[in-house]
């Protein structure tokens, strides 16, 4: 705790003795409500503070849980006290039921309580004006969280322990790295024009391109985040994909995605992979040994005028016959090899991942009328449905592992599939608006809940963003 801190709070114990003697004095004995203990949790961490019951309720010492949260204070000369958390503030009196939170007037459930000199609050008004997070266990213990989480729009891991979560303005786009089990945060970057970060498999370098096809790389184990150029190159690269080493960049050049081509940060050398002249390129995965390719194709639509009428009358018609995505194979260790087309079905085809052996990629498979299913096809063609008794909403891979969100009717299901041995087994299911899983090879497994990001640890979701 900082000295500043210890001050405010200091003070606000020395008004509140001074403010509060005459209420405690004139009061009859029958009348005083005695204190005791009350335990929780704050930051994960065991507090105990000052309590009292009233009513059937709790109410807990303000300057006893306000220190733990993080919350600062200042006397109020009106009586009362205001009280700075997260960029907002908070003023309360004693005996009101009313708050100004940030000068707008909010009820309270309960008012105010003064006994032995000290602000009380009920646990629930702190938890709704101060706006953290709160849940109670099986055992009755109230968890609070009080640690300033960031909003993202986007998330993915960087390593075991942090996540790297991304927040769009009309400015444009803010980066930070997300402690995992905090949910603490830094920013890491800022930009305008920025692609958006690629984090190596390693989870030491993230890789972006300015709006001129140059490529970056950003030191994420330097405390300034040092950046450096590792190409001039001033094409267009719509997809950026690190070797498994973490020394080389594999993208997709050109507007339509045409060329495969390979970057070593070392150097700056570029090496081209591929370039068969078939446009629109796109969810390139690379296998372990920097050799095997997939990637989808979806071709656009075409796109016919009538020749007897105005141009002006702006009458065209689109013919998306034939434009369904399909998934393409190319090894690049066989001398004078071409790709290989491996589907013709004219389902929608959601990419999720190859394997890193290159045998086989997989994807979510959407079909008007049908359950979406998990499919693995091989390099040989072969297709196998993994999931596809229920409906698949989203996968990701991380490692040998998919994990899949499925249809569960008022919940989601969340499987686990071992890619290698095309099984799956049930992890269970969860509430609310569930619309991702986030995984990465040795890291944790983390869900978007209704917007925010939770880190699973066990049977217990960490909330890290808002």
């Amino acid at each position: 705790m900082s000295m500043k801190k210890t001050l405010l709070i200091s003070a606000l114990a020395a008004a509140l003795s001074t403010s509060a003697t005459g209420v405690v004095s004139a009061a009859s004995a029958q009348n005083v409500v005695a204190t005791s203990s009350f335990n929780l949790m704050v930051n994960d961490a065991s507090i105990s503070v000052g309590s009292i019951q009233k009513n059937g309720t709790t109410f807990v010492s303000l300057r006893d849980l306000g220190k733990a949260a993080g919350v600062l204070f200042v006397v109020n000369v009106k009586a009362g006290v205001t009280a700075y958390f997260h960029g907002h503030s908070v003023e309360l009196h004693k005996g009101s039921k009313e708050a100004l939170v940030d000068g707008e007037q909010t009820a309270m459930q309960h008012p105010i309580e003064i006994v032995g000199a000290s602000y009380y609050i009920s646990v629930e008004d702190f938890i709704a004006l101060f706006d953290v997070d709160a849940a109670k266990d099986a055992q009755g213990q109230v968890w609070i969280d009080a640690v300033e989480k960031v909003h993202a729009d986007n998330v993915s891991w960087i390593d075991a322990g942090h996540l790297l979560a991304s927040t769009l303005t009309e400015d444009g786009r803010t980066d930070y790295i997300v402690d995992a089990k905090t949910g603490a945060f830094q920013q890491l970057m800022t930009s305008s024009t920025a692609s958006e970060l690629t984090v190596s498999p390693n989870g030491t370098k993230a890789a972006y391109t300015d709006e001129d096809g140059l490529v970056y790389v950003i030191d994420l184990t330097s405390k300034k985040f040092d950046t450096k150029t590792v190409s001039t190159d001033n094409s267009i690269k719509p997809e950026l994909v690190w070797s498994p080493d973490s020394s080389s960049i594999f993208f997709l050049q050109g507007d339509k995605g045409t060329v495969i081509q390979k970057l070593n940060i070392a150097d700056g050398t570029l090496t081209k992979v591929l370039d068969d002249k078939l446009d629109y390129k796109t969810n390139l995965s690379v296998s372990a040994d920097g050799t095997k390719f997939y990637y989808v194709v979806t071709k656009p639509g075409a796109v016919t005028a009538d020749a007897t009428k105005p141009v002006e009358s702006d009458d065209v018609a689109i013919d998306i016959k034939g434009t369904e995505p399909q998934v393409y194979f190319f090894d690049a260790s066989v001398k004078d090899a071409v790709p290989v087309k491996l589907t013709t079905s004219t389902d929608d085809k959601v990419f999720v991942g190859a394997a890193a052996d290159g045998s086989q990629a997989y994807y979510v498979s959407v079909e008007d009328n049908k359950p979406s299913s998990l499919v693995a096809v091989a390099k040989d063609k072969k297709l196998t449905t993994i999931i596809g008794d229920k409906d698949v909403l989203q996968a990701t891979m991380a490692g040998g592992k998919i994990y899949a969100l499925t249809d569960a009717g008022d919940k989601t299901g969340v499987y686990e599939v071992d890619a290698a041995a095309g099984t799956s087994k049930s992890l269970g299911d969860l509430e609310g608006n569930v619309s991702e899983v986030v995984a990465a090879a040795g890291a944790p497994i983390a869900f978007v809940i209704d917007d925010a990001t939770y880190v699973a640890n066990g049977e217990v979701l960490k909330k890290v963003t808002n």
